[in-house]
């Protein structure tokens, strides 16, 4: 029976073994440089403060490594992360260095774009009403006299100038084709802007009164 040393032994043997093959696999590929697009992500943003426009998702960089480790690099590997902790409402100019591109092993960054400008807004809430979006006629000698939603407002979250424009959110479109009687509907709430968000996602209970016309 093996004594638990040359056990121990044997699998440093098979260790060492496989660390000098890749040694050799690597060693035998070229050292390269190349230029990459990669994604862009931000952390850390206070919670006050709104990215405003289209900031940038992609930054240029420069890296170095073996051919094939360069070749075989997964999206999602080479990302580039940006602490935006210290932003203030305004324009703002961020410096990109080179510790802040996250990258697999075998792979140095040489060179990243070094500044990102970005527009923050403070973010502010507004209580809009919800105005359900009709679809369709009733049926002949039928009208809609009267809709409302349950709850009747919402809460909207976003950039400060944005909310000062917003003056509704809106529906899901209620079907009311050839009714001839009330309509009731549970339906999603949202607005028409994108750069504004609900505070939380909603529905609503619509109900929309068919009567018949005069």
């Amino acid at each position: 029976m093996a004594l638990p040393i040359f056990r121990r032994l044997g699998l440093k043997l098979v260790s060492v073994i496989l660390a000098a093959l890749l040694w050799l696999v690597v060693s035998g590929e070229q050292t390269v440089e190349r230029a990459l697009r990669i994604p862009l992500e931000y952390t850390n943003l206070p919670p006050n403060l709104e990215l405003v426009g289209d900031p940038p998702t992609v930054v240029d960089v420069r890296v170095m490594g073996s051919s094939g480790t360069l070749s075989r690099i997964a999206p999602g590997e080479l990302v580039a992360v940006l602490d935006v902790r210290s932003a203030r409402a305004g324009q703002r100019l961020f410096h990109l260095t080179n510790a802040e591109v996250r990258a697999p092993f075998g792979v140095e960054v040489v060179q990243v774009t070094s500044n990102v400008s970005m527009f923050f807004e403070r973010k502010e809430s507004k209580t809009v009403p919800v105005v359900p979006e009709i679809e369709g006629q009733p049926a002949p000698g039928f009208v809609v006299s009267s809709y409302r939603s349950e709850p009747p407002t919402v809460v909207v979250v976003g950039p400060d100038s944005a909310l000062k424009n917003l003056t509704q959110a809106t529906t899901e479109a209620v079907p009311v084709n050839g009714a001839s009687s009330t309509v009731i509907e549970m339906v999603t709430v949202g607005v028409t802007d994108p750069s504004v968000r609900l505070r939380e996602a909603q529905t609503a209970r619509v109900t929309v009164t068919i009567t018949r016309g005069q």
